[in-house]
């Protein structure tokens, strides 16, 4: 089969107009950009280290960005179209997993990265860490959104995809936060594509170059990407899109 830029085309124009009429989806979107706002204005003006703080507040917000509401968010919009039994035609005519995969998570990626570089200006990070930061916090947004979109076609209504991403909550979100304090948990993080996007944010700020240092942690986010797209194409062609 062939990938049609075609049938994506016709599938963006669709979510477009499905992700503007969603305002559960909207109200997610501006959770991190809200904390963002209020941790900022919290920041310590005679820190010794105000680099340090702005960058573990980057963190946590773009944390919760990543790992909770762009995985979340796609995983609603796929369930709200299986509510409403649209997904079936896409089953049964030639769209394939990519194709459906591209014209879906699209909105979702665009608007994830448009809330990332929202969070980042806000905070009051300097310009200058801008470039790697948007190029570290996409390929993680890759891995999530692929994870959200497995829950969304798991998930037989969108009731269900808060059920289904709690462990994912718990997995990416909780687990590097609390990497630090427990040694379990920090080798369970170092796995984790978003606690290795963590650590090379650190890095940005603390005015390092991405070298052999960040080899690691560069190849495990790209693992999870291409397990996550595995296990998208699997579970599309076995489960299905509707029940």
């Amino acid at each position: 089969m062939n990938f049609s830029m075609r049938r994506v085309n016709a599938l963006l124009k669709k979510e477009i107009k499905d992700f503007i009429k969603n305002i559960n989806v909207w109200v997610m979107c501006f959770l991190p950009i809200m904390f963002s706002i209020i941790n900022s204005k919290l920041l310590p003006s005679n820190s010794t280290n105000p680099l340090m703080n702005k960058a573990n507040i980057l963190i946590l917000c773009v944390g919760m960005n990543i790992a909770l509401i762009s995985s979340m968010v796609i995983s609603m919009l796929i369930a709200e179209e299986k509510e409403k039994n649209t997904l079936r035609t896409l089953m049964l005519s030639s769209v394939s997993p990519w194709e459906f995969l591209a014209g879906k998570v699209l909105i979702t990626f665009l608007v994830s990265e448009i809330v990332n570089i929202v969070i980042f200006l806000f905070i009051g990070c300097d310009i200058q860490y801008l470039g790697k930061y948007i190029f570290i916090t996409t390929l993680v947004l890759f891995s999530m959104i692929e994870i959200g979109s497995i829950i969304g076609i798991l998930s037989p209504n969108q009731m269900t995809t808060g059920v289904f991403s709690i462990p994912v909550i718990m997995i990416f979100f909780v687990i590097p936060m609390f990497a630090g304090a427990n040694k379990i948990m920090k080798i369970i993080a170092d796995f984790l594509p978003n606690y290795n996007m963590n650590i090379m944010i650190v890095r940005i700020f603390k005015g390092e170059s991405f070298g052999s240092e960040s080899t690691y942690n560069i190849a495990i986010i790209l693992v999870w990407i291409i397990i996550a797209a595995l296990v998208f194409g699997l579970v599309y062609k076995k489960r299905g899109l509707d029940e």
